[in-house]
């Protein structure tokens, strides 16, 4: 079936792990959206809470969801707070013709540049994003648009608005973290490398082959921008069944992440490696460098690394940290290209700049 976009979903509590995870379904097709999945009594506006379950069509399971059904065009629902619970309801609903947007978007339309930022101060989880807000605040946008009108040439006036569009892709991310995606293999060792990002053992780690069966999360901060880094299960073939949903969990978070690390064993040739995604937002990561130059410098690493091409690739160790540093200053630069510059202006929202 098939809506358009004038039903929105939107995240009411923040991406990450907790107890709950709350989602408002609003607009014209709402409750029609919302029945096609749902297992319990007939939905109807009612002051009472309506307990029943969600069918999680993307990964074939049903999920606890207490509703609230104010009026006709709002559903207020609580489910489970892990966040690949909150993505696969999501993403049911996106299928039927729901669209999403952030809370931001969603309750801050109509304010002024000054007011948004205003709003959103106090969810900043950084001092950088926090400064970048304040210019906001005190008239940033205001200035640089005066500043752009007084402009006569139009490829200078198209560079400055074109940088403000860049910009604005940024501004909802001041307080909504980026979404990085560990992805690969089974022991191609993503979860060793999370938690080297980390700084803590957050992930279990195991010799054995698909010891993640399911998504763990951490945020954290890179330059200063919040990022949530995923560990994810490894691809492979797998009678166990566990696996299989923790496999199918891992492509989701692919199909949701704002970046994609993808995790290549150095010591697998290439051969036995699983198919890398063609997307646009993948980074090629080699893993196990301290293992491979222990074993053999130069014929193992060039038959793994022989069939993949492309700029986006860095050798790491996640048991030593060798290349750690490169590989954290690649994924912000993918995330950030041209961070903004102190009293930059940066649009909150994406269609204030046409």
């Amino acid at each position: 079936m098939s809506f358009n976009t004038l039903t929105k979903i939107i995240r009411l509590t923040p991406p990450g792990h907790g107890a709950v995870a709350s989602t408002l379904l609003h607009g014209p097709h709402a409750l029609t959206i919302f029945a096609q999945h749902w297992i319990g009594r007939e939905l109807a506006v009612t002051d009472q809470p309506l307990f029943g379950r969600f069918r999680l069509e993307t990964i074939g399971q049903n999920e606890e969801i207490v509703a609230h059904i104010p009026n006709q065009n709002e559903i207020e629902f609580h489910s489970h707070g892990g966040e690949m619970i909150a993505q696969a309801i999501e993403s049911t609903l996106i299928q039927d013709g729901a669209g999403p947007v952030s809370w931001q978007e969603f309750f801050c339309a109509g304010k002024t540049q000054p007011q948004l930022a205003l709003q959103l101060l106090p969810f900043a989880a950084t001092e950088r994003t926090t400064q970048i807000l304040l210019d906001q605040y005190n008239g940033a946008l205001d200035r640089e648009l005066a500043e752009i009108e007084k402009l006569t040439g139009k490829n200078t006036k198209r560079l400055r608005f074109n940088r403000l569009k860049e910009n604005a892709k940024l501004g909802k991310h001041l307080v909504q973290p980026f979404h990085v995606v560990l992805a690969g293999a089974s022991n191609a060792g993503k979860s060793s490398l999370f938690n080297a990002i980390l700084g803590f053992q957050r992930s279990i780690v195991n010799i054995l082959a698909g010891t993640t069966r399911d998504v763990v999360s951490c945020q954290t901060a890179l330059d200063g921008f919040p990022v949530i880094f995923y560990d994810t299960a490894g691809f492979r073939e797998t009678p166990h069944e566990l696996e299989q949903q923790g496999i199918e969990r891992s492509r989701l978070s692919i199909a949701n992440a704002d970046l994609i690390v993808w995790v290549i064993d150095l010591t697998v040739p290439q051969s036995e490696q699983p198919n890398i995604p063609v997307l646009e937002n993948i980074l090629i990561c080699f893993n196990k460098a301290d293992v491979i130059n222990s074993i053999n410098p130069t014929n193992q690493e060039k038959q793994t690394k022989s069939e993949i091409t492309g700029k986006n690739r860095i050798t790491v160790s996640a048991t030593t940290g060798q290349g750690l540093e490169i590989l954290l200053e690649h994924i912000i630069r993918r995330l950030i290209p041209n961070p903004p510059k102190p009293f930059e202006a940066v649009p909150l929202v994406e269609w204030e700049i046409r």
